[in-house]
């Protein structure tokens, strides 16, 4: 009878340890989607990321050498906020074909913030290559994205 009860609760406590991991493991993996759209061709990014960091909301989308990072204050992240790319106090990186892209003008909104949950926007900008004035793009995009951190 001993060995019954020890093999019911041995087996309660791998059930309760197996949907903990699970959930564990659903809290970290990334979710949600990314667009791109630079000078007029859409770019693939696959699966964006998002994690929280000192204070600091880091948002990626990236793929084959295009994509963005997103670095905001958490504490500074608003629903219905708009930062302007070219003086805020974020920090925004923009790649296409591997040339990164520093803004001269636009806009990042923040459309919908669930404090450590989820974080979407879109934004739109005109820039030139970092160190070239000559090579200029266009984009605007969009992220949806559960904070996994």
């Amino acid at each position: 009878m001993k060995n019954t009860a020890k093999i019911l609760v041995l087996f309660l406590v791998a059930l309760v340890m197996s949907s903990c991991f699970k959930k564990l493991k659903d809290d970290l993996t990334p979710s949600g989607s990314a667009t791109l759209i630079a000078n007029g061709t859409n770019v693939s990014l696959g699966t964006p990321t998002a994690v929280t960091l000192l204070g600091v909301v880091t948002i990626e989308a990236n793929k084959d050498k295009s994509g963005y990072t997103i670095l905001l204050n958490k504490s500074d992240i608003k629903e219905g906020k708009t930062y302007d790319l070219k003086s805020s106090t974020g920090v925004f990186t923009f790649q296409h074909d591997g040339t990164f892209y520093s803004p001269s003008t636009g806009t990042l909104e923040i459309t919908k913030f669930t404090d450590n949950k989820i974080v979407e926007g879109k934004f739109s900008f005109e820039g030139n290559a970092v160190g070239s004035t000559s090579k200029k793009m266009t984009a605007n995009g969009t992220f949806s994205v559960n904070i996994i951190l």
